[in-house]
Parts: structure tokens; sequence; C-alpha cells
């Protein structure tokens, strides 16, 4: 059934209409709808266009509809087959002319996957997932492309008809089919096709491009709802790139990390604390043996009493609903679900299951077969990146501790703690678990993992605090009833993956973390095509939206300042004593949400007290110092696109014009805010784009009015002026003296041969361990990581090669990983290590000065989670993420942010460019959809809503 059939019907008409006027409006109403959908979806919107029959033409537009940035009234529709094909011998193909058009020289195949690849499968996807459509027939036939007049790719398929438009839930099995078949086998003919195409005189072999085209399926079908992985499975080409994980499993993984941040949070103020923890089992746990027991089952398939004939279901295990299982509990709940027991009632199935385990344990060499738990790896860096440690507390023994971290080491996770049992070991494995953890010392133990019921009720016993949580391997039986619970009620999971992506609706959604290591990488896109959506504002434009961030802050300080004596109604009726009063209104205004960040107890009415006295008994400008505003940390390309600031920075200086209008209402005199910039501190940068950025960030001050009570000031300028002209010389023979202390504590370590391991021993012979102040080397370099210059081959487009070495930077040893990527890897982990080494050293030296006491006597305001004595800035707010770490990004509310630019590209938001930072970087980023194309000669425009509503954050 078409989904037309079921649309909205037209009003009730007083005479019945023909079969073809019905047909025609249920049609009309079909293309609306998909019309909507493409308008609201970010995705749809960046990768599909609709080209509706003449008649519907007045109402919906003609052309491809929504119009593209880039394509004039003279944009070209073609099918594949008229890409593909070659009219003459010597005539190029139009794929071959749209590879050899591209603005930026990327490799063919990267360019094809990202244009007609993804696109394809990417509104497969969407329409199916967000909005329940099956798109029936996608095939080789019917697909169409959008190409510009300049023979240039834009992304976007090109829909002709809604014919072939399904309501899923009305869609059966051979419909599913249909459309699995029709994308696969156009698909098939799009890589058949470029194999045969050359570029440059350079052919692709076949290999090389289904394994690129399988990558895009693969990481297209991956994370589907459950719903939509259910209805898409099926004996088809598609089925094997189909994969689900439930929003519980999600929610729970989270949950432990969350525990572990916050026991770590603990720890750090209080070193005293135990570590946090995060236990896990190996066998049907940590590890899949599903060679192992593939070998087991056909072991015991053969002739017995019982079953003369053999047991042909265990000679053939994959048609299995589930596999068997070590364990007894397992073992005979197998039996029931598998049906087997029923069928051969009088084998012996006990004595079966006796063989089982010697054909499932040895030979001990088959250990090696087993493959880490899909997850796995990407949840243990999870753990250690929030602070803890992950400990793997097994039932297997000491002897084959070798085959066991052979395995373990091919995720490059030989460096965890492994606990075995003895070989001769007799009393009950959970206890001897129990007793393994106990050893190690103090632990948080915060999360236990374990795929037995038996050994979860005995370690939650002992670790009461602990969530435990059971494991069901996928494909496999375990002692639990089917569509039940696990028999000790604990809460499940089957492997350790988590959803890259929390929204699952159209809107364009901010990422809302304060470290790239947080995001999954290596699942985002990069948004090739995104980029020709770009938006290019004027000086006028770039004008107004300055002028009303201005306007907005200006109102919201008048209306902060007016709210203050209300809300301190009680605390002033007991103070006479003016300079007090005001002491406490400032003090609100300071812990405003808007402003503050951090704890309140870090800065109290007495401590406030103390810094704004002097100031106040002068009746002088307060003076505020602030650190901050280093360098974009555009490095890679993942975090911004350019080294200037755009429109995060200004925004923040809109924000501290915001405090100084709140201020000047209470105390006329109002402040004088003194910013540290430290672009060359702790990190040597070129002068060059550390002199830019500052001056890119003066012209920001001018426009938004603040260089009256604002200055940038570098932190070693003011050093030199208050310790003396010494200071340089003896800074670098510090700074070079404790290099030398993190190289000789990490002689032994080599962060290129096994990182985690080197890592973890680095951690143990730390030398920031004799220094106050909780910084540590393990947590500096995670930071660092992501922040350090990388070379990108010619051919390929940044992003897309720093996504790659970023997917796992930790991952040396995967075979499957190009050579070419693990090289690039060990640069940026040998960089990342000189950084850090180079920014501790800088640390310590700066304390061996005596930098601390350069600003006693000013209000100190930080952009960090705040000490005693400091105020807590929230800069933007909204989230931790600094202006300086991401780029600018407006929402569709018109709420200014800071978000990573792959995160943006990959949630469908688009670059909006403006003459104040030229045409290499964009200014900020926004959601596709709050663009227009009015006037194709004008490119794409922002909507009026979103400059008209563009805002700061209030908390």
């Amino acid at each position: 059934m078409s989904m037309l059939d079921g649309a909205a019907a037209p009003r009730a008409v007083s005479r019945p209409v023909s079969d073809g006027v019905a047909e025609h409006l249920a049609a009309a109403a079909g293309w609306r709808r998909l019309a909507e959908l493409v308008r609201r979806d970010a995705e749809l919107r960046l990768h599909l266009a609709l080209r509706p029959p003449h008649d519907l033409s007045a109402d919906l537009g003609d052309g491809p509809q929504p119009p593209h940035p880039r394509a004039s009234d003279r944009v070209r529709i073609v099918s594949l087959a008229a890409l593909l094909d070659r009219r003459a011998s010597d005539e190029r193909t139009l794929l071959e002319q749209v590879i050899g058009n591209q603005h930026e020289p990327v490799d063919a195949l990267d360019h094809v996957v990202e244009h007609f690849v993804r696109p394809l499968i990417t509104v497969f996807r969407a329409l199916l997932e967000r909005h329940r459509l099956v798109l029936v027939d996608l095939d080789a036939d019917t697909v169409n492309f959008e190409l510009t007049p300049g023979v240039r790719a834009t992304g976007r398929i090109v829909v002709t008809s809604v014919a072939g438009l399904r309501e899923a839930g009305e869609a059966d099995l051979l419909d599913v089919d249909r459309a699995a078949r029709a994308l696969h086998g156009a698909l098939t003919a799009l890589a058949t096709g470029f194999q045969q195409a050359s570029f440059d005189g350079r052919q692709y072999k076949g290999r090389t491009v289904r394994a690129a085209f399988d990558a895009v399926l693969a990481a297209e079908l991956r994370y589907l709802t459950p719903e939509t992985a259910g209805l898409l499975r099926g004996d088809h080409p598609l089925d094997r790139h189909v994969h689900s994980v439930p929003e519980e499993q999600d929610r729970l993984l989270r949950e432990v990390l969350r525990r572990v941040e916050e026991s770590s949070a603990a720890r750090r103020r209080d070193p005293s604390l135990p570590v946090p923890a995060v236990v896990i089992d190996l066998d049907l746990c940590g590890l899949v043996p599903k060679a192992r027991t593939l070998h087991a089952a056909r072991t015991l398939a053969g002739p017995r009493e019982g079953a003369p004939q053999g047991i042909p279901e265990l000679a053939r295990p994959g048609t299995l609903r589930a596999l068997p299982s070590y364990s007894k509990p397992a073992w005979d709940r197998f039996l029931e679900v598998s049906g087997v027991a029923g069928r051969y009632p009088d084998v012996e199935w006990d004595d079966v299951h006796a063989e089982f385990c010697p054909a499932f344990y040895r030979p001990w060499e088959r250990l090696r077969s087993d493959s880490l738990a899909p997850g796995l790896v990407r949840f243990v860096r999870d753990v250690e990146d929030a602070g803890g440690e992950v400990v793997f507390n097994t039932g297997r023994r000491d002897r084959v501790r070798e085959h066991t971290t052979a395995v373990l080491a091919r995720g490059g996770l030989s460096h965890v703690r492994l606990l075995t049992l003895p070989d001769d070991r007799v009393r009950p494995i959970a206890e001897l678990k129990v007793e393994n953890l106990r050893r190690l010392g103090a632990l948080d133990v915060v999360a236990v993992f374990d795929d037995l019921t038996e050994n979860r009720q005995v370690l939650r016993d002992a670790f009461p605090g602990a969530m435990v949580i059971a494991v069901e391997a996928p494909g496999f039986t375990s002692d639990r009833v089917p569509g039940c619970p696990p028999p000790d009620g604990a809460p499940l999971i089957a492997t350790f993956e988590r959803l890259p992506r929390q929204a699952t609706d159209a809107v364009p959604a901010l990422s809302h973390t304060h470290s790239i290591a947080e995001l999954h990488v290596g699942e985002l896109s990069v948004g090739l095509p995104a980029r020709g959506h770009a938006v290019n504002l004027s000086v006028a434009q770039t004008l107004s939206i300055v002028d009303r961030l201005v306007a907005d802050a200006d109102a919201s300080a008048l209306r902060t300042a007016a709210a203050a004596p209300g809300h301190l109604r009680e605390a002033l009726s007991t103070v006479s004593d003016p300079l007090q009063r005001t002491v406490l209104l400032l003090h609100h205004i300071f812990m405003r949400k808007q402003f503050h960040r951090g704890s309140r107890a870090t800065y109290t009415p007495e401590m406030a007290a103390t810094d704004l006295m002097p100031f106040l008994r002068k009746r002088e400008p307060i003076q505020v110092v602030v650190p901050g505003f280093p360098v974009k940390q555009s490095q890679s390309g993942l975090k911004a696109s350019g080294v200037l600031p755009d429109l995060a920075e200004l925004g923040v200086l809109v924000r501290l014009r915001e405090l100084q209008q709140a201020v000047k209402s209470v105390y006329a005199p109002g402040l004088r805010i003194t910013v540290l910039t430290d672009g060359h501190h702790f990190r040597p940068r070129p002068a060059v784009i550390v002199e830019s950025y500052v001056r890119k960030l003066n012209q920001y001050l001018r426009l938004v009015g603040g260089q009256d009570f604002l200055e940038f000031v570098d932190f070693d300028d003011v050093a030199r002026r208050r310790i003396g002209p010494s200071l340089d010389g003896d800074r670098l023979l510090l700074i070079e003296y404790y290099q030398n202390v993190f190289r000789k504590a990490f002689a032994e370590l080599d962060i290129a041969a096994d990182p985690m391991g080197a890592l973890a021993r680095a951690a143990e012979v730390d030398p920031m361990a004799d220094h106050r102040g909780g910084l540590a080397f393990r947590d500096m370099f995670r930071s660092i990581l992501h922040s350090v210059a990388m070379d990108v081959p010619a051919g390929k487009d940044r992003m897309t090669w720093a996504r790659d070495v970023y997917a796992d930077p930790y991952q040396l040893a995967d075979p499957t990983t190009p050579v070419e990527i693990v090289r690039a890897r060990k640069q940026v982990l040998r960089q990342a290590w000189s950084d850090t080494v180079r920014y501790l050293s800088a640390v310590l030296t700066d304390r061996e000065l005596g930098y601390e006491g350069l600003f006693e006597h000013r209000v100190r305001f930080t952009v960090s989670m705040p000490s005693p004595g400091r105020v807590g800035f929230a800069a933007l707010g909204g989230s931790a993420l600094l202006p300086w770490h991401g780029t600018a990004a407006v929402d569709e509310k018109g709420t200014l942010s800071t978000d990573f630019a792959i995160w943006l590209y990959d949630q469908g938001f688009v670059p909006v460019y403006s003459p104040v930072l030229g045409y290499r970087q964009p200014w900020l980023m926004v959601p596709v959809t709050s663009t227009t194309v009015l006037d194709s000669a004008r490119g794409a425009q922002l909507v009026p809503e979103l400059v008209e509503g563009i805002h700061l954050r209030r908390k």
C-alpha cells in the first residue's frame, strides 16, 4: 500500500470525485507531506531534493525543492545511468567531470562516498528511522542526482515520484525486502561505474571501492532504534549492516560513567579516597568466545546414545536461535530454548554438557580466537578518561593469562589489570573473585558486570554500593528466561556499546560535552555536502547580529541589577553600611547564572568584601583579572576550522559587557577588566597566529563597545613588569629543568609503542605527584591529545583525515587499520606527549616564580572550575566548553553557544561566513533548517527569525 493511500483525505464534497481526481489529490497531499519533512529535517534538507510534477509546481515550486544555494534555475537532474554513461571512448563521463570540477582537490573515492553514496543511504535511513516511511524504489533505474550548472555534485538525490513511499506500519516483509534490494542495487551499480571510471589516469580497485561503500552502509545503519532494526532485518544484502543499541543499555552505561566521574571528582578534592573502579568479567561478558563455542558444539554433534544419527542442530550451530554456554544454568536454558532436549529425549544432556566444557576450553590455544565484546574498548577508554580504573576479574585460571592477554592486547587493553584464579582452585569462583578484588586494597567499586547470576549475587553482597549489571552476549543463551529479567533482577545489557548521539528527532542539537574525547568521533559525519550550503553575510548583516547581541545583553543587565535588591531583601535589611550593601549587591550579580559557574562556596560574600572594599572605599573601578583567550584550537579541524576568534569569542566579550553594565547599575565606577592572554605561555606557538588572534579580539572589542573598560594583556608581559627583567632567562632555565625531570622519569616509556601501557606507567612515576594542585600528567595528556598539529596527506579532506586518526588514537595494534593511519596516530601521540611535558613544566615554573601572587589585589575570575577565592565565570554558559576550544553555533532558538565543528556538521549545521573573518573560516554555524534561498544569485541566507532572535544564553 502506498503512503498516499493513507494520506489525509480532502474535505468531503457533496458529489463523488473520479478516481483520477482522487489520485491527484492524494498525490498532492503526499508531496506536501514530504516537502514539510524536508523543510524541518536537517538531514533530509541536506541530502534530498523534490521534483514534483509540473501540475503541482505552482504550489510546491518549480525545479528541485528546496533550491540549493549553489544551483540556479539551470540545475541538472541526472539519472545514475546518465552519470556513468560514456558516449564515446575519449569522452569523460559526468561522474569523471564532477570529480574534476571539485572546488578543493579531495580523493575521488572520498568525494563519491560523501556526495553520492552517503546521501542515498542517509535519505533511506532518515525517512525510515524518524518518519516511518519506507522508500521502496530507490534503485539503479529510478535514482536521480542533482548537479550544479558547473557540473558539481550538490550531495542531494532527487525524488521525482512519491509512488514508491510506504508507511512503515503498513509495509510488509516484501516491501522491506524490495526496498533493501533496490538500495543495494543502486549502490552496486554506482560502485561498478566508479571502478570503470578514470580520474587523472587513476582507477580504483574493486575491493577498495566495495570496502568504502560497505563502510558507509555500516556507519549509516548503525545505532538504529530497535523498532527500525527489527523492521529492516531480513534475507537481503543490507541485513548484515543492521545494528541497534537499546536506550536502556545506553542509559545504564552512561550512569556508570557518571558515577565514576562523581567518585573521581571527590577523590581530586580528597586524595585519600579510593580509586573508582569498574569490574568486568571476561567469558561471555568482556570477551565473546564464538569460535570456541561453534567448535565445541560441532565436536558433540556425532552419534550417541539417544541420537544414533547424531545431533544435526549441533553440527550446524549457526542455525540455532542462540548458542549454548559453558555454565550449567545457561546450558539448561539452551536445551529449552533450542528445543533439542525435546527432540532427543533419550540423550543424557548432562553428559553432553560435561563433554562440552573441555571442548570449549581446550586446547587453551583456542582462547586466542576470542573477540572483544562490541564497545568494550571504547567503554574502557571512557572509564579511564572519567578518572576510573577498569579491572578484568575473571574465573579463568593463571595458566591461561598469556592467552587472555593476547586477546586484550588486540584492543590495546593489555595495561588493564587482569585478575585470574589459582590453577588448583577448589573454592567457588564467586568467592575467589571477591577475594581477588579485596587484595587490591582501597577501591571504590562503582559497577560490576558479570554474565552469571551466582557471581553477581555474591559480588553484590560484597560491594553493596556498586551497580551490578548482567551481561547477555548477543547470540548466546543465559540462565534468563527469554522476555523476563535476569533471576537476580539485575539490569541487563548485551554489549558495551553506547549511542553516539542522544537526539533522534529531526532538530539539530548541541553535544553538551566539555571534551571532544566524549564524542564518538569515528561515528560522526564530516558534512562535505553541508559546506555547499554556506551562508555569506554582508557587512550590514554582520553588524546587525552584533548590535542584536549587545542590545539583548544590555537589557538583561538592567533586569539583573533591578532585581538584585528584591532577591537580597532579607540580607540587606540587616546591613546599614552602604558599602557593605554594595558588596552584597555586587556579589549577587557575580553569582547570577548567566555569569557564574561552579560552586558558590568558592566565593562567599565575606571573600567578596575582602576583594571589593579597597575599591569601594576609594570609589574606584573594581580591578578584575580573567585568564583566557589563548588561540583557537583548530589544529585538526575537528574543533574549529580556523585560527581566528569567531562569534563565540565575541559573545564572551558581550557577556563581559553585560556584567559591566549590571555592575555599573549598582556601583557607578564599574569594573576595569584585564584579560590575561596566554597564547605563548604554556605551549610555544607561531607569533603570527597568536598576534592575529589578539588583533581580531581587539577588533571585536571595539564592535561591542568594550574598549573603555576591558583590555587584553599578555600574561608574560604582566609578569615581566612585576618580577623584573631577569624573568625570561629564569623561566627558560626552569622550564628546561622541569622538562628534564619529566624526561628522566619517563625514560623507559614509549607512547608510540604501547600508548595505554605507557600512560598507566606514567601515572606511577609522575613527577606531578610531588607537587600540590591536583594536576596529573595522564589527565593533561588526554586533554592535549586532541589539540596538536597533524600532517594531512595530499588529496585528503582535513576533517575526514582527522576523524579517522582520532576514531581511536590509542589503537595501533589492529591489523585492519591502514598503515598510514597508524603512522599518523603515532605522530599525534608523540607530539601530545612532548606538548604535555612542556605544559606541565611551565605550570611548575610558574609556581616557582610566584605567578600566583601577581594578582593578589584583584578580583580573580576563572573560566575553569573555581578554587576558593576565585569567581567562576561561565563565559557563554550552557556547557563547560570554552569558546576557543570549539566553533560558534547558533541553534534554531537563536541561542549562541560553542560546540565542536565535527559535531555541528554531523548534526546538520552549515557554515556562515562574514567579512569580519573572511571566507577561510566560518564566523558561526547554524542549522541548515534556519537558512533559506530566496534568490539563487545571492545563495543561502539566514531566516529573519534567527537574526532577530539571536541572544546569549541566560544560564
